[in-house]
């Protein structure tokens, strides 16, 4: 079993739930944020080996989001999570790798893997 700690942040509570479900199984601690803003202040008070971020969210997305966990914690990885592939390529470059929704359970367990641990 792993011991990763993950941070789910997404403005939709089921996807929070699927996650939590799938990664919970495989004996990762997961945490949520409703919100970009909850996201940062989580990302800066706890130290997480991993940030799962969907991109399209209100009040402050997951790019800007990203932008300011990274401002304070460079070293964060964060895994970019959204419907559709609308990052500019910059954008990228804030992200470790890119999970497309609907969540593919093997899809997820494989990109968490190689950097949650």
């Amino acid at each position: 079993m792993n011991n990763g700690s993950i941070l789910v942040v997404d403005d939709e509570p089921i996807n929070f739930k699927l996650l939590n479900a799938i990664l919970g199984r495989e004996g990762y601690a997961v945490e949520y944020a409703e919100s970009g803003y909850r996201a940062v202040e989580m990302a800066n008070s706890s130290d997480y080996n991993l940030i799962i971020m969907d991109i399209k969210m209100p009040g402050m997305d997951g790019i800007e989001t990203s932008r300011r966990i990274k401002a304070t914690k460079p070293d964060t990885k964060i895994i970019a999570s959204s419907a559709v592939k609308t990052l500019e390529k910059s954008e990228y470059l804030l992200f470790n790798d890119f999970i497309s929704k609907p969540i593919n359970r093997s899809q997820l367990l494989e990109i968490v893997e190689k950097f949650a641990d």
